[in-house]
């Protein structure tokens, strides 16, 4: 079960039985940085945030604790399965578009985009908040990517992502709209 007010977004990764624990820190910070990236560039009331190198570091995105990622499992068998809670703000501002796409950039990601794409167009019909279809969300992220001179952080993270040895290899997206609404 997740939380009220939030996405559940279940990533699983390749069977490694041992990773080193730098690769899963990093996994998981880069992810963290994906998913901060997105609403930085997707909410309007970020619009006056500038990237800088400052964005790398810890504390340096001033996302509200609302709109932070949460971690809701973290499970280390056979495979690493890790939950996130998306808040309900990636979904509304279009953010969650931004780091689905960024995820299927990622060549070494073997993902069920099939699965992957009915499970988002079942959120955008729950919701009806997603307000774009694929094509005029691509279209929305690169114009403010470029609006916001932020192709080349994207970028960098992907390249991050791609170096990484632990592979992602099933994302599922869940959450009921009821919950956000008693939420408010």
């Amino acid at each position: 079960m997740y939380q009220s007010g939030i996405i559940k977004l279940r990533l699983e990764f390749e069977d490694e039985k041992s990773p080193y624990l730098l690769d899963i820190s990093s996994l998981l910070y880069d992810f963290e940085l994906l998913h901060d990236f997105t609403i930085l560039v997707s909410a309007e009331e970020y619009s006056s945030y500038r990237f800088s190198q400052y964005f790398w570091y810890r504390k340096g995105r001033p996302l509200r604790d609302e709109q932070k990622l949460r971690a809701l499992k973290i499970v280390k068998e056979s495979p690493l399965t890790i939950e996130l809670g998306l808040s309900i703000l990636a979904i509304s501002s279009g953010a969650i578009w931004i780091l689905i796409q960024a995820v299927e950039k990622i060549a070494n990601f073997k993902l069920n985009r099939e699965k992957l794409k009915a499970e988002i167009e079942k959120l955008h019909l729950e919701t009806k908040i997603l307000r774009y279809n694929e094509q005029e969300a691509r279209i929305e992220m690169e114009r403010r990517l470029y609006e916001r001179k932020a192709s080349e952080v994207l970028d960098t993270l992907l390249k991050r992502m791609q170096a990484n040895p632990i592979k992602l290899r099933d994302i599922d997206l869940s959450g009921d709209v009821t919950d956000f609404k008693n939420s408010k």
